[in-house]
């Protein structure tokens, strides 16, 4: 390598001008987009790798919509915490060496870990100030259900509301997979008197109130349990709608990250024509729940940042598009 100066050669130059580049990208964004991060528990480290490639490149989010675990990770990624925010878990997933801890139940306690370390991750990789100066319209996805004369305050009734829901989510999750009608949730949703709901950006008035709409999207009990605020019930987002592109601006420009087939089954196809959609190129290494797995959490997020890299040029040339010219998404 020829030198060009004392203690500079060709090689470093060119690595200062893409830093150079990189770092100026941050502050001039080249795109905008509305970015879409489907719920999956630790399968969303993939979404995490594919939007911190993005911000790499520059690619400003102007809205971020999140379901359960999801909305963790577009949290992060607004707070450019994404690295940081791996590493911890890592470190928490290490010193965790089971799913269930049996111990835990003949003494009273908690005998899943996995709601600790979640709000762990989640107060460890956001930050507050970033998330407001982004300027981000924000939509997290959570079920609502509102009792019908406290009659949820008797235990009896919300395990059957927990049983019921988690059978029907289920059932019609396996109908889409095989690409049949799916109606169950729908008549759950009446029955115990549900309905969607969408914490917004203006709803942020400090991290512990963040903190209590992605609990509130992500419960799963008894994983993550029941959440309950000011006598109304919560469970998770996924339930209804894993990949929340319906509620973006008309004439957004979205990608959206999901991992199981059956997210997008019975989504508007004109919407779906107008997305790009992004998915594992493989097998993850890791499941929904696997608390005790740091490698699958680093595998995962490895994925996502190089099957962002791969895709490069078709995603560039998907936000060069004007929005009518989309096409059908590949993926």
């Amino acid at each position: 390598m020829l030198p060009v100066g004392r203690g500079l050669d060709l090689k470093n130059l060119t690595e200062v001008k893409d830093q150079f580049f990189q770092t100026l990208n941050r502050f001039i964004p080249v795109f905008e987009v509305s970015l879409a991060l489907a719920g999956g528990g630790c399968k969303a480290f993939y979404a995490l790798g594919v939007g911190k490639v993005l911000r790499d490149w520059g690619v400003r989010f102007n809205e971020v919509s999140g379901v359960s675990a999801g909305a963790a990770m577009a949290m992060s990624v607004l707070s450019e915490s994404e690295e940081a925010t791996v590493e911890y878990f890592e470190e928490i997933t290490k010193r965790n060496s089971r799913n269930f801890h049996f111990s835990n139940l003949l003494r009273g306690e908690p005998t899943f870990p996995h709601e600790e370390m979640y709000r762990r991750g989640i107060r460890f990789g956001m930050h507050f100030d970033k998330i407001l100066a982004s300027g981000a319209k924000v939509i997290i996805h959570t079920v609502r259900a509102h009792p019908k004369e406290n009659s949820l305050k008797n235990k009896f009734r919300l395990a059957r509301l927990i049983s019921e829901t988690g059978r029907a989510f289920i059932q019609d999750d396996r109908d889409k997979s095989e690409g049949k009608p799916a109606s169950r949730m729908p008549e759950i949703m009446k029955k115990w008197n549900m309905e969607d709901i969408d914490f917004t950006e203006k709803d942020f008035t400090n991290p512990e109130i963040i903190e209590q709409f992605i609990l509130n999207s992500s419960s799963i009990p008894p994983i993550v349990d029941f959440q309950s605020v000011n006598n109304e019930y919560y469970l998770d987002g996924g339930l209804t709608n894993n990949l929340v592109i319906e509620k973006f601006s008309p004439n957004a420009k979205i990608i959206g990250i999901y991992y199981e087939p059956s997210t997008i089954v019975g989504k508007d196809p004109d919407l779906l024509k107008r997305t790009y959609l992004i998915k594992p190129s493989k097998k993850l290494t890791i499941s929904s729940f696997d608390y005790t797995n740091p490698v699958g959490v680093r595998e995962t997020f490895e994925l996502g940042k190089r099957d962002a890299e791969e895709q490069k040029s078709e995603i560039l040339d998907y936000l060069r598009k004007d929005v009518s010219s989309f096409n059908p998404a590949k993926n």
